[in-house]
């Protein structure tokens, strides 16, 4: 699942780069959206396998807590680190860096205060995007993508953490719910869904409801839970030929999906072809793990996606401007994808591995099993 894991990634660093140019219009894997849902989905999953397997009883909750703030927030705040000496450095030589929202009088200084404070917490950035700046003052909105103003994402050193904001909003709840019976993680994900319908109903699907919504994005998550549950009801089965026929179609699909269908407007969740790839990630998750939960090259991939998720937008930023690179999408786009990948192992490598090492120590004291997410 980790090489999936890194094409998910990849998708998100095409859709901010720009992708690579085609016949038929910018190629950026499945786009920025619909990656991000995928990972709902495949984080769902894994709460189901370490909450039942490894985090198994109440008595874990804690160490789960304290695991999962971990690995969120150590490397949360070593990129952190670096996006704000890099945005310092070039404030510092150029007089422009996205520092300029704090600098400039554009909020007050309440909002600007709360703004930094989010940019900390990481949990409540995605509260930035149903906010909206009034005369100076920050207000509530559900069109925080319309009407051209400046967006309040902007104040965030890393936008792409609101997605972080979601996940940690699904771990908080995730002990409660995902030990639960099956029918009843299904029929909160119904509720989920009717949800998504009876508000497109009444004209509120467009972006940020299409995808960042955390009400509606739970069935997604749940749809992961229910995926492992679909796993770990009959474990053999999943490791069957026909299983890993079903594995191969899922990134298959993923990367024939642009030329096959195009690209997908952030608000056409209900479209059969985006609906028909998250259903198929959903059925196909159990026989991915089936494949690849003993291969150690593919848990090594993995270990790439996050970093590679946090650290695209700083080497985007900082390669955008090479004049060689000036006007050559393609050639951005691939110079983006290889340092952002080797940043990404760099910190594997001398960080996150000693981190992980913590992690495990931690939940062996605590007395959870050996899976491990």
């Amino acid at each position: 699942m980790g090489l999936l894991r890194v094409l998910l990634a990849l998708s998100v660093l095409f859709e901010h780069t720009g992708g690579l140019p085609t016949p038929w219009g910018s190629y950026t894997i499945i786009g920025g959206p619909l990656a991000v849902e995928c990972f709902f989905i495949i984080s769902g999953f894994y709460m189901g396998l370490v909450l039942n397997e490894r985090y198994d009883r109440p008595e874990l909750n804690r160490t789960f807590y304290t695991n999962r703030a971990i690995r969120i927030f150590s490397l949360y705040y070593v990129f952190f680190g670096l996006y704000l000496g890099v945005f310092l450095a070039a404030q510092w030589t150029s007089g422009a860096s996205p520092l300029w929202p704090y600098i400039e009088p554009t909020v007050n200084l309440p909002g600007k205060m709360l703004l930094g404070l989010l940019n900390l917490t990481v949990l409540g950035q995605d509260l930035t995007l149903w906010l909206k700046i009034d005369h100076g003052h920050l207000v509530w909105t559900i069109h925080s993508f319309h009407g051209g103003s400046l967006g309040v994402f902007h104040f965030m050193a890393i936008p792409m953490a609101w997605s972080l904001s979601l996940e940690m909003m699904f771990y908080a709840m995730a002990p409660f719910i995902v030990r639960r019976p099956t029918g009843q993680i299904a029929a909160l994900m119904a509720v989920s869904l009717a949800g998504r319908v009876v508000a497109a109903l009444f004209g509120y699907a467009d972006d940020p409801f299409s995808y960042r919504f955390f009400p509606f994005e739970l069935a997604l998550f749940l749809a992961g839970a229910l995926a492992y549950r679909a796993w770990a009801a009959d474990r053999a089965r999943w490791d069957r030929g026909w299983a890993r026929g079903l594995a191969l179609t899922i990134p298959a699909a993923i990367l024939l999906y642009e030329p096959l269908v195009g690209s997908e407007p952030t608000n056409g969740f209900f479209s059969a072809p985006r609906f028909a790839l998250l259903v198929l990630m959903a059925v196909g998750l159990p026989a991915i793990h089936g494949w690849t939960r003993h291969k150690r090259w593919d848990r090594a991939v993995g270990e790439l996606s996050y970093p590679l998720y946090l650290d695209q937008l700083l080497v985007f930023g900082m390669l955008n401007g090479i004049p060689v690179l000036v006007g050559h999408r393609a050639l951005l786009t691939l110079a983006v994808a290889i340092e952002s990948l080797l940043l990404a192992y760099i910190v594997v490598r001398f960080l996150d591995q000693r981190i992980e090492r913590a992690r495990r120590s931690l939940a062996k004291q605590a007395g959870a099993e050996s899976v491990m997410a």
